[in-house]
């Protein structure tokens, strides 16, 4: 254990404890967080998993898919149970928030030498993030990916919006 690598500093971490506040709570704040930045974040690690020098049947192994596959789970559950749905004002308080911990990760990143949140250097894993170019450029790519990323998780709503809009406006200029 190290103070430079266990802290539940990345956003997977942070989101496994919100997710499970958000469940007992019916938190719509921690929801928009969870569903919007949580999947997509999760959806990475679980596509490039980083179980360190474990591999299966390690504890490690399971412990990576199950804390992410929670955070998904959780969301979804309170999309399609509780009835909560992101709206347009969540892209604005997910950007403004999540940047401003990304400023103080950065700071304990530089007081302890850290790399949380990925983002003093590419993590030692292959991921994503290989692909991106050299720090810190890729930082604003990651910035890019991340609202790409919740644009498409926004997108079956913004599409039932747009449908709901428009057949009410067909139906009113049909009564007319």
């Amino acid at each position: 254990w190290t103070i430079q690598t266990m802290l539940p500093l990345h956003l997977c971490s942070v989101f496994v404890w919100l997710s499970a506040v958000m469940l007992l709570t019916n938190s719509y704040r921690i929801y928009e967080f969870a569903y919007l930045l949580g999947i997509a974040g999760a959806l990475q690690a679980i596509l490039t998993p980083d179980a360190g020098q474990y591999g299966f049947p390690h504890f490690r192994f399971f412990q990576v898919f199950v804390s992410h596959g929670s955070i998904i789970i959780a969301a979804v559950y309170m999309t399609v149970v509780a009835g909560f749905r992101p709206v347009p004002k969540s892209f604005l308080r997910i950007a403004v928030i999540a940047n401003i911990y990304m400023l103080i990760v950065g700071g304990i990143n530089a007081l302890i030498g850290s790399n949380y949140l990925f983002i003093a250097r590419k993590p030692d894993t292959a991921s994503l993030l290989d692909a991106l170019p050299e720090w810190p450029w890729y930082i604003l790519h990651m910035e890019a990916i991340g609202l790409l990323s919740i644009s498409i998780l926004y997108l079956p709503f913004a599409i039932k919006d747009l449908w709901k809009w428009w057949t009410k406006r067909a139906t009113g200029a049909q009564a007319e």
